[in-house]
């Protein structure tokens, strides 16, 4: 249950009652002591400065989101989540309160200086069969875990001919993924991942054990939980539909030479305007990252990657070649990588684009239409940003603007309504994703103006074309309206809010505007804008 990170032989455990607890703080605190005379010995309670809080601390992929707690609870079973949700109630360190899963959450949501329930502990997968959940019998799902990471997650299911659709780096987290819409490598193909969910089992925030459905008396939870994000309960298993696995990927990635810019930027509107593939995508990426692709010198880059998984349905699908040499060929290319890798090991393929030790931020809308002038523009934003902060003595290493190609109606798999869902997305485009890296929290306001003209952007590439697509939840900017993002399904999930949180226990990050949160002065997410 420890993982990798820590052993248990580093731990310096000592038991109290049934709980292993680290540091003095349980004894001074009747709430903690409440926790470890009920969570069993497989769980933990870390005091501040103790190696377990530090771990938690430390483990966030953005250097601006972990916080110093002063009790970090590991729970290792969905009842121990439950008592940790109840201590948070009995301990004035409970006041300020958050969850956190995989890490990566870019809205401050998962962390927080009083009292953190970190999930990493509760991290199984299993492949199952006509499994029951509440009211609902699903034929072939994946259940995995809220604190489970897609690497764990991938190896728990790889060979098995079945498949989550699951980020595309392995750090990242499922709880934050699956309730914020969750688009990965094969969400084209078989849709997003919030779409996939047939049930959740959630711990409320007055401890109780629900399984939520789309047709059980907890369809509300359920729906606000389809993209609506976190703040409605901590959601310790999911269940989604289990899809066909694909064996393996080919993928290659092409720096363009400055020289050749335009017909790059030609060439991927090409592919995104007829590619007929949903197993085949292509991403466009401008960033400051090594020239050579390796270890050499870093540069301000356009990158091209090209990605085709095979599919377990269609023994007639196009090859590689087929796919992407119209593309590829005569452009010129002054450095390229190219692999054939197993499925299971595709959320370690990026990882080196995604470093850990900066101050990090994934934001970024929507667009159907693709063209070459909005191309260009977008580089010329992402290579003024590496400037800027480079002429501030900051390091932007592995920052980059990128669309990411997504298969048109992602073949079939979008709601037929935007209420169907608590994001609202019966239209879909291209994923764009600005991903800074920098290192001073004082040049946060150079990332800030670059996301601020990247989305804008973006959001006239909507207009240009008579497009009104929403926001993905788990890329929300900094600032951006509610509205922008659930449309007018905020009412509603202000209301689910108010029903399952009522006294706004959950108010890091962005927050729906229920009346305690308004009180509380937590509030950011309102119905009227």
């Amino acid at each position: 249950m420890l993982g990798n990170a820590i052993t248990l032989s580093v731990l310096a455990l000592t038991s109290v009652t049934s709980a292993f607890v680290q540091g003095d703080c349980v004894k001074k605190d009747a709430g903690l002591k409440w926790l470890a005379g009920k969570i069993n010995k497989s769980s933990a309670i870390s005091c501040r400065g103790q190696p377990l809080q530090l771990f938690n601390q430390g483990r966030y992929w953005g250097t601006q989101y972990g916080k110093n707690a002063s009790v970090v609870v590991f729970p290792s079973t969905k009842e121990d989540v439950a008592f940790a949700v109840q201590a948070a109630s009995k301990t004035k360190l409970g006041k300020e309160f958050a969850f956190v899963a995989g890490a990566h959450g870019q809205t401050n949501a998962s962390t927080a200086t009083g009292y953190i329930i970190d999930l990493s502990w509760l991290n199984s997968t299993k492949v199952l069969k006509n499994v029951k959940v509440g009211d609902v019998t699903i034929p072939e799902a994946v259940a995995y875990q809220g604190g489970a990471k897609w690497d764990d997650i991938q190896g728990a299911t790889a060979g098995s001919n079945y498949t989550a659709v699951g980020a595309r780096v392995g750090s990242v987290g499922a709880g934050g993924f699956s309730t914020g819409g969750g688009i990965g490598f094969l969400a084209g193909a078989y849709g997003y991942a919030s779409d996939r969910l047939e049930a959740v089992e959630v711990v409320l925030m007055n401890g109780k054990i629900v399984n939520a459905t789309k047709t059980n008396q907890y369809k509300d939870l359920f729906w606000a939980l389809q993209g609506g994000g976190g703040q409605f309960g901590i959601v310790t298993t999911f269940y989604q539909k289990a899809a066909p696995e694909p064996q393996v990927c080919d993928v290659s990635f092409y720096v363009v030479s400055q020289t050749d810019l335009n017909r790059a930027r030609q060439r991927t509107v090409t592919f995104f305007n007829t590619n007929d593939d949903p197993f085949s995508l292509m991403y466009f990426a401008a960033g400051f990252f090594p020239s050579d692709l390796g270890n050499g010198s870093f540069g301000l880059n356009t990158l091209l990657v090209t990605l085709r998984f095979d599919d377990p349905t269609n023994p007639n699908q196009k090859s590689t070649n087929a796919t992407f040499s119209r593309i590829i060929d005569g452009l010129n290319i002054t450095a390229t990588r190219s692999l054939s890798i197993p499925y299971r090991y595709m959320t370690q393929s990026i990882n080196n684009f995604f470093p850990y030790s900066f101050r990090r931020g994934f934001f970024g809308p929507q667009t159907q239409n693709i063209t070459v002038d909005y191309l260009a523009n977008g580089t010329n934003i992402l290579n003024k940003y590496v400037s800027d902060m480079a002429a501030a003595g900051d390091v932007p290493a592995s920052s980059f603007w990128a669309l990411q190609y997504m298969h048109p109606g992602l073949n079939g798999n979008l709601p037929r309504k935007d209420s169907d869902t608590a994001w609202p997305h019966a239209r879909a485009g291209h994923q764009t994703l600005f991903s800074p890296a920098w290192r001073k929290a004082e040049d946060d306001p150079i990332m800030k103006l670059a996301n601020g003209q990247l989305n804008q952007l973006t959001w006239g590439q909507q207009a240009r074309f008579g497009e009104r697509i929403y926001d993905y939840p788990n890329y929300i900017s900094p600032g951006v309206k509610a509205k922008r993002v659930w449309g007018g399904n905020v009412k509603r999930l202000i209301a689910v809010k108010e029903k399952y949180d009522p006294d706004c226990r959950i108010h890091q990050g962005r927050v729906f505007a229920t009346k305690a949160c308004i009180k509380g002065g937590w509030a950011n997410l309102f119905g009227d804008r």
